[in-house]
């Protein structure tokens, strides 16, 4: 299984890479959100099925909310009433995600978790509808996910079944 954790973490690498250019382009190029979104579902799948002999219900049910989460981003996006879905989601595969990863890589796992606290941040201002200067305080998930996805791609790359630290 390890060229497969290998796989999940080119994946992961190839969506931080995606969401960087899209954030730094001054046109908002669809496919890059749809790259962004999609290609990080491998690694959702692969890091389910690692952490599932921690908790099988915990990665089951994080790895269904990231799924869901990355496909209604991709390709739900200019919906505006299923963004706090997609963020919910979001917020909801981190948590579990790293709760899970906290016994293996724990700060990989304690980041998630605080990534997973500004989505949900995030999450409650947009379903309140919260306006400007306020909202923007729910942008803080964008470069932590970024963040997150390289160094979980690299992380799986280097160690793919699992390590005590990394």
């Amino acid at each position: 299984m390890p060229i497969l954790g290998r796989v999940a973490g080119i994946f992961a690498i190839v969506s931080g890479v995606a969401s960087v250019a899209l954030f730094a382009s001054l046109e908002r190029f669809e496919w890059l959100i749809a790259a962004w979104n999609l290609s990080i579902i491998p690694t959702a799948l692969y890091l389910g099925v690692l952490l599932a002999r921690r908790s099988p219900l915990i990665a089951a049910t994080a790895t269904l909310a990231g799924i869901s989460a990355s496909i209604l981003w991709a390709l739900g996006y200019q919906h505006p009433p299923l963004e706090p879905w997609w963020i919910g989601l979001a917020a909801l595969w981190w948590a579990g995600l790293g709760w899970l990863l906290r016994a293996e890589r724990r700060r990989l796992g304690w980041f998630t978790l605080l990534l997973a606290g500004a989505t949900a941040l995030d999450f409650v201002l947009t379903a309140a509808q919260v306006p400007m200067p306020i909202y923007a305080l729910g942008g803080f998930k964008i470069p932590l996910s970024m963040i997150w996805s390289f160094w979980v791609g690299i992380s799986l790359i280097r160690r793919p079944n699992g390590a005590t630290r990394a």
